[in-house]
């Protein structure tokens, strides 16, 4: 594949950083536009990935993938954490999925059904409250410091604002416990916020607007605009937001294994 120059360069930025290689590969299988694995333990390489089938010019989302490497490493190591949800965070998931009233109960999913749901729904939450903060970062560093990736960077966020709108469907709803629910489209609410901030568009927000969720995602956004940018406030920024999205206690942070060089 041929990378832009800009692209070279911030995985060089990565590589001097860290001490390990950056490897760049094309995964068709892959469920998102892209990926990444940071160096840790035996693995002594940041591996990207992203999905060919789903993106023609990858060097934007390599590099928004690198700025999550930079930010980890960009602290001191006895500083360097990884989020990982707690026993109580999956069962809280899984008790509101078994309420009574809840969706498991409602659409008389069978136990097997409803523990895989429970899993993903959970997963896929720390997920976002893992990414999303620390996205918008490495999203205004992109802007800030490589302008030439605009195009690219604003393509693929619009994508990603409209694959967001599915969790305001019906469909959606009706698996997903209230309590997850309400996270989930806060966080998105704030990614749309930021970027009808940034395009001077604020169509791009008024979905959430409509849905009730657009000034609990101002205020995720406030914490991210009045707290300090250095990463090493990074796990402090998601703490305030899980705070705020009623997550507290659904994880944990445990250190980052680093790399083994020997």
């Amino acid at each position: 594949m041929t990378l832009r120059e800009v692209t070279r360069t911030v995985i060089s930025l990565v590589e001097n950083v860290s001490g390990c290689p950056v490897v760049v590969s094309e995964d068709a299988s892959l469920k998102t536009v892209a990926a990444s694995r940071i160096a840790r333990g035996t693995n002594k390489i940041h591996l990207i990935s992203f999905n060919p089938s789903a993106v023609s010019e990858p060097d934007y989302l390599i590099c928004y993938q690198c700025g999550f490497i930079l930010r980890l490493f960009g602290t001191p190591a006895a500083e360097r954490f990884d989020l990982a949800g707690t026993v109580v965070g999956r069962q809280i998931v899984f008790q509101l999925l078994t309420a009574p009233d809840g969706p498991g109960k409602k659409l008389n999913l069978p136990p097997e059904s409803i523990s895989a749901l429970s899993n993903h729904l959970f997963d896929g939450l720390m997920t976002q409250l893992r990414s999303i903060p620390i996205g918008l970062r490495v999203d205004s560093w992109i802007m800030r410091e490589y302008p030439e990736l605009s195009e690219l960077q604003q393509n693929s966020a619009m994508q990603q604002l409209q694959e967001n709108l599915q969790v305001l469907s019906p469909e959606f709803k009706k698996i997903a416990p209230t309590t997850v629910l309400k996270a989930n489209l806060t966080m998105n609410a704030a990614i749309a916020e930021f970027w009808a901030r940034h395009r001077s568009d604020p169509r791009l927000s008024l979905p959430y607007k409509a849905a009730g969720f657009a000034k609990a995602g101002e205020e995720l956004l406030r914490a991210l605009d009045e707290g300090p940018a250095d990463p090493s406030a990074d796990c402090q920024l998601i703490d305030l937001w899980s705070k705020q999205l009623g997550l507290t206690g659904w994880y944990q942070w445990v250190p980052y294994n680093p790399p083994s060089h020997s």
